[in-house]
C-alpha cells in the first residue's frame, strides 16, 4: 500500500509519490531536522519478505554510501521505522533521460556534456570495485547540475560474482512485466548469455545509452523478447551519423568500441572514455605534431587499436573533406590529424587501399562476401554475397562507403586514381583485363587486356603505366588501346607498380629476381630516352614519388622515406623509417597510399609472417599439437600411409614445399627455387608430391617431385596465359589423373590432367560460376567440390568422371569437401562448425543427415584446402593461429587509417637538403 502525504517515517514526513518500480517506491520528503527535501526509497511490505531482493535492497544501500561524486545521486540514510527499511537520498529536480528521450534526440553538445557526466560517475564506481549492472535512461536524471546516476539496486560489489547473479537477474527481466524495455535493451551479450559481469557490462550499456542520446533511436530492438536478444548477440547498429548527420565520426568510434561484442575488445575504463568524449568535445580535433611515428601496434585488442589514448588516433570531430582547400589556400601548414575508417563487418578489406590526388576519396578492395563467419575466412553463409573482390569507394567527408556494383565478381586488384580524382582503374582478374569506372559509378570500361599484374598508376598525360608479369613496365592510354613495352623485364624477374616522374621522362619501378624475392628488390629510375638506369634504394620495394621531394616505400612492414632529387634522379639522404605497422598485401607491396595533396592512408598490420601451428583435432574436437615449431603454414596434406605430411611454408626465401616426418619429428625442404610453390598433393602411392608453381622457365603449371626430394621437378602441364593455376586437390583412384583447379577468364574452373597424357588438362567444369577444391571419391565414381552457383558457397557432389547426376551436400553454407578413406563419410567446413554427413555411393549417391564435430575456428583461405584428414577418418590436420593471430588471422584488414597532412610530418622527420 502505498504511503499516504504525512505520513512520518522517523525525522522524515512524505509529501508524494515520485515514482514505483520493481525494487522499491520513491516518495518525495521532508527532513523535519535539516528542513531539507530528500527522496525516500520505501521497500514495500510484499518486496522485503523475499530475502533475496531485500539483500539487493540493502546492497544498494551499501553501494551508493560509498560513492561521492557530484553526478551519482547522494545517499543521506539508511534505516528501518516500524518494520519498514527505507533509503533517504539527494532530492533531485528535473526528468529522466528515458523522459527526455520520448522527445527525441538530444541537441549534441548536451548529448556529450550528459555523457562526459556519466562516464565520470561510473569511472567513480569502476574504481570503488561497484559494477552498476543495470544502467539505462530510466536509471539517469537530468537536472540543472548535470547528469545524475540512480538505482545501484542491482550492482555488484566485487570484480568477480557467481554466475548465477547474471542469470537470476536475465530470469528477472524475463519475467517481470515491463523490464524488457528499461533492462533487456542495454545488457551485454555476456548478460544475456548468463555470464559473469564486470564494469566492461557498464560500458556496454553506456555506449547503448550514447547511441540513444544522440540519434533518438535505440541501438538495438526487436519486435519480440527472442529477437531483441538476437539483434544484441549478432547484429551491429547502424552508424550514428546514419542516423543524426551532425554526430561527429569519432564518437561513432567510441560508441562502436563500447559495443563490441567481446567484452575484451571493449574500452577496458570509464575514465579513459570520459577523457576521449572530453577531448572530442574541446578540440574539435586532434594535433599529433608530437605524436611517435608508429600509429598502432596491430597486436593490442581492438579497444586500443580503435582508439590508442596516447596517440588519439581516431577521435577526429570535424570532418575529414577539403583536404586540397587546406593545402592549397592556407598560408599556414595544417596540423596533423589522424583517424581510422572501421569497416563494417558486411565488408572485409583485402589489397591495397588509395586515396584521390586531392585526398577527398579512398577506394579499397573487399574479399569474397559481405561479412565474416567463424571459419575465419570473411566469408559469410547466411547474408547476400559479393562473389569475389569488388571495390568500395568511401568519400572522407562521408561516414558510409559505396559499393561499386559495376566490379562485383571481377577479381577487383590493385585500384589506383586518375589525376583528376573522376576515375579509379583497377586490374581484374577474371577479365584479365585492366579497366576503369568513374567515381560516380556505372559500368567498368576495359583498357586493355592484362594478365597478373604488380600494379600501376595513371600519368598527367593520360596515359596508364603499369607492371606486366613476363614483359615489365607498359602503357597504354587511359581511353583505351594496345599497350606498348617501355621498360622490358624477363622472366623470372619481376616489377612492381610503376610511376613516372615530373617530366614524364623518367619511370620509377622496383624490380625483383622473382616473385619469392622481393626482399632483395631494387628501387630503380629508368630514363625512356636514353634507357638508363639507375639505382635508388636496395632492399626496399613499392616506391613512391611525393612532392615534398622523398621517395617512401616499403621494408618489412615499415614505410621507410629518403630524400630524393627527381631533377638529379638520386638519392640525397639516408633513409629513415616513417610508419611502422603497415600491412603487406604480398609481393612486396604494402597497403598505404599517398596523395599529392598529403594524405596517408594504409591498413594496419603485424610486420613479419602470420604464424600458424599444426594441430590435429579429433571427432570431439579435442587438439593435440604437432611437435614442429609455428610457421607461415598453408595447405596441409597427410601422406596415404598418415606418417607424413606434405605443407606449404612461407618465410624469408619465398614459399616452398616441405616435407614433415611425423615419427623422426624432421622437416625436409622439398622445393627449394626462388619460384613460389604451394598445394601440394601425395600421389597414391606416397611416393611423390604434385604442387602448383610459377614454373622453373615456362611460367604457371603443375609439377611433380619425388617425396625424398632426389631428382629434379617434372612439369606435368603448363598453364595458359590466360589462366593461374591454383594447384592440384585429388586423384582418380587408378593415380594416373590428379583433379586441379584454376582461375581463368570466367571464373574458378575444375581440370583433369592425364599423367600419361601430353600434358594438355581436360576442362571438368568451366561456367561463369566458381567451382573449385575438388574432391575424388574412394570409388572414382563421384566428385565432391565447392560452387558458388546459387550467390553462397555449397558442397556439391556430381558423377564422375562422365558428368551426371548432381546433388547439393550442404545447406546454409559449406566449403572445403573431404572424403573417409571407405568413401562412407563427406567432411566439409561450415558457420556452424565442421560438418560429418553419412553418405552412399552405389547404386546412386545418397546424403544422410548431417552432423557437426566441432567448431571451426581455425584458418581458413579462400582459394585453397587449408585442412586433411587422416586415412582412419578420426582425425584431422587443421592450422591454428597462433597467439598474435589468434583474435583474428586477417587482423588489419578492418580498419584503414587516414592520416592527413602527413606532408608535413614527413618533411620533419625526413628533412630535405
Amino acid at each position: 500500500m502505498a504511503l499516504e502525504r504525512g505520513t512520518r517515517l522517523g525525522p522524515y514526513q512524505i509529501e508524494s509519490p515520485i515514482g514505483a518500480g520493481g525494487m522499491g517506491e520513491v516518495y518525495k520528503a521532508t527532513d523535519t531536522r535539516l528542513e531539507r527535501t530528500v527522496a525516500i526509497k520505501v521497500l514495500p511490505a510484499h518486496v522485503a519478505s523475499d530475502p533475496e531482493r531485500k539483500a539487493r535492497f540493502e546492497r544498494e544501500a551499501k553501494v551508493i554510501s560509498g560513492l561521492n561524486h557530484p553526478h551519482i545521486c547522494t545517499l543521506y540514510e539508511f534505516d528501518n521505522h516500524d518494520g519498514t527499511d527505507f533509503l533517504v537520498m539527494e532530492y533531485l529536480e528535473g526528468e529522466t533521460l528515458a523522459e527526455r528521450l520520448q522527445k527525441g534526440a538530444l541537441p549534441l553538445d548536451q548529448a556529450l556534456r550528459y555523457a562526459i557526466e556519466i562516464a565520470d560517475a561510473l569511472d567513480k564506481a569502476h574504481r570503488q570495485g561497484v559494477t552498476h549492472r543495470d544502467l539505462k535512461p530510466a536509471n539517469i536524471m537530468l537536472t540543472k547540475a548535470g547528469a545524475k546516476l540512480l538505482d545501484f539496486g542491482l550492482a555488484k560489489l566485487t570484480p568477480t560474482a557467481p554466475q548465477s547473479d547474471a542469470s537470476t537477474k536475465l530470469a528477472d527481466a524475463l519475467t517481470e512485466q515491463g523490464t524488457i524495455l528499461g533492462t533487456f535493451q542495454y545488457m551485454a551479450p555476456e548478460q544475456l548469455e548468463g555470464g559473469e559481469a564486470d564494469h566492461r557490462t557498464d560500458i556496454w550499456a553506456f555506449g547503448c545509452v550514447v547511441y540513444e542520446m544522440v540519434t533518438g533511436q535505440k541501438a538495438f530492438e526487436g519486435k519480440t523478447q527472442a529477437s531483441l536478444i538476437g539483434a544484441i548477440l549478432k547484429d551491429e547498429p547502424r552508424t550514428m551519423s546514419s542516423l543524426q548527420p551532425m554526430s561527429p565520426y569519432s564518437l561513432d568510434q567510441i560508441v562502436q568500441v563500447c559495443l563490441a561484442k567481446d567484452a575484451d575488445e571493449r574500452w577496458q575504463s570509464a575514465g579513459d572514455i570520459g577523457r576521449q568524449l572530453k577531448l572530442a568535445a574541446e578540440t574539435g580535433t586532434v594535433h599529433s605534431a608530437a605524436a611517435p611515428t608508429r600509429i598502432l601496434d596491430p597486436g593490442l585488442p581492438g579497444w586500443r587499436q580503435a582508439v590508442p589514448l596516447t596517440l588519439t588516433v581516431s577521435l577526429v570531430v570535424g570532418a575529414i573533406t577539403g583536404v586540397s582547400v587546406w593545402t592549397f589556400l592556407t598560408p599556414e601548414p595544417r596540423p596533423v590529424t589522424r583517424t581510422s575508417i572501421v569497416l563494417p563487418r558486411t565488408q572485409q578489406g583485402s589489397g591495397r587501399v588509395a586515396i584521390s590526388p586531392t585526398g577527398s576519396h579512398v577506394v579499397y578492395t573487399v574479399g569474397s562476401v559481405v561479412g565474416r563467419d567463424p571459419l575465419g575466412s570473411g566469408l559469410v553463409q547466411d547474408g547476400p554475397q559479393r562473389s569475389n573482390q569488388g571495390l568500395y569507394l568511401r568519400p572522407l567527408d562521408e561516414l558510409q562507403a559505396e559499393w561499386l556494383q559495376a566490379t562485383e565478381g571481377r577479381v577487383a586488384w590493385n585500384p589506383f586514381f586518375s589525376p583528376d580524382g573522376q576515375w579509379i582503374a583497377f586490374f581484374s582478374m577474371r577479365d584479365n583485363a585492366l579497366q576503369k569506372i568513374a567515381i560516380s559509378g556505372g559500368s567498368a570500361v576495359t583498357v586493355a587486356a592484362v594478365f597478373a599484374s604488380n600494379g600501376g598508376t595513371w600519368a598527367a598525360d593520360d596515359t596508364i603505366v603499369f607492371a606486366q608479369d613476363g614483359q615489365g613496365i607498359l602503357r597504354v592510354a587511359a581511353r583505351g588501346g594496345t599497350p606498348e613495352l617501355i621498360v622490358p623485364v624477363e622472366r623470372p624477374a619481376v616489377a612492381q607498380r610503376p610511376q613516372l616522374l615530373p617530366g614524364e621522362e623518367v619511370v620509377l619501378y622496383t624490380r625483383a629476381e622473382s616473385e619469392a624475392l622481393w626482399g632483395s628488390a631494387q628501387i630503380l629510375a629508368e630514363h625512356l630516352g636514353t634507357g638508363q638506369r639507375t639505382v635508388l634504394v636496395e632492399g626496399g620495394s613499392d616506391a613512391r614519388y611525393v612532392p615534398t621531394g622523398h621517395l617512401v616505400y616499403a621494408l618489412g612492414g615499415t614505410l621507410m622515406a629518403v630524400p630524393f632529387d627527381a631533377e638529379r634522379i638520386e638519392v640525397t639522404g639516408g633513409p629513415v623509417p616513417v610508419v611502422e605497422g603497415v600491412r603487406s598485401v604480398g609481393g612486396g607491396a604494402m597497403s598505404a597510399d599517398i596523395s599529392p595533396a598529403g594524405t596517408l592512408v594504409y591498413t594496419p598490420g603485424r610486420a613479419g609472417y602470420e604464424t600458424r601451428a599444426l594441430v590435429w583435432v579429433d571427432r570431439t574436437g579435442r587438439e593435440e599439437p604437432l611437435d614442429f615449431a609455428p610457421a607461415e603454414y598453408n595447405t596441409p596434406r597427410v601422406s596415404p600411409d598418415g606418417t607424413r605430411v606434405a605443407v606449404t611454408q612461407t618465410g624469408p626465401e619465398g614459399t616452398d614445399i616441405w616435407i614433415l616426418d611425423l615419427a623422426r619429428g624432421s622437416a625436409t625442404k622439398l622445393t627449394a627455387d626462388v619460384f613460389t610453390e604451394a598445394n601440394p598433393l601425395w600421389t597414391t602411392d606416397g611416393a611423390g608430391v604434385v604442387y602448383g608453381s610459377f614454373g622453373v622457365d615456362e611460367g604457371m603449371g603443375l609439377f611433380l617431385k619425388s617425396a625424398d626430394g632426389t631428382g629434379d621437378s617434372q612439369r606435368l602441364m603448363t598453364a595458359s596465359d590466360e589462366t593461374v593455376v591454383i594447384g592440384p586437390s585429388s586423384w582418380s583412384p587408378n593415380g594416373e589423373h590428379p583433379a586441379f583447379w584454376s582461375v581463368g577468364a570466367g571464373a574458378a574452373d575444375i581440370g583433369l590432367l592425364s599423367l600419361n597424357g601430353n600434358g594438355t588438362p581436360e576442362a571438368l567444369l568451366a561456367s561463369s560460376f566458381g567451382e573449385q577444391v575438388p574432391a575424388i571419391s574412394p570409388d572414382g565414381r563421384w566428385m565432391a567440390y565447392e560452387s558458388n552457383e546459387t550467390g553462397r558457397v555449397e558442397v556439391y557432389v556430381q558423377r564422375f568422371p562422365e558428368l551426371g547426376q548432381r546433388v547439393a551436400v550442404s545447406t546454409g553454407g559449406g566449403r572445403q569437401p573431404l572424403w573417409s578413406a571407405d568413401g562412407r563419410e563427406l567432411f566439409y567446413r561450415t558457420p556452424r562448425g565442421v560438418v560429418v554427413t553419412p553418405v552412399e555411393l552405389a547404386p546412386t549417391f545418397k546424403a544422410g543427415v548431417p552432423e557437426v564435430l566441432f567448431d571451426d575456428q581455425y584458418f581458413f583461405y579462400l582459394s585453397r584446402r587449408t585442412w586433411d584428414v587422416t586415412p582412419d577418418g578420426e582425425r584431422f590436420l587443421v592450422l591454428k593461429p597462433t597467439e598474435a593471430d589468434a583474435d583474428d588471422p586477417f587482423a588489419g584488414l578492418t580498419r584503414i587509417h587516414v592520416v592527413q597532412n602527413w606532408l608535413t610530418e614527413l618533411e620533419r622527420l625526413v628533412p630535405t637538403p
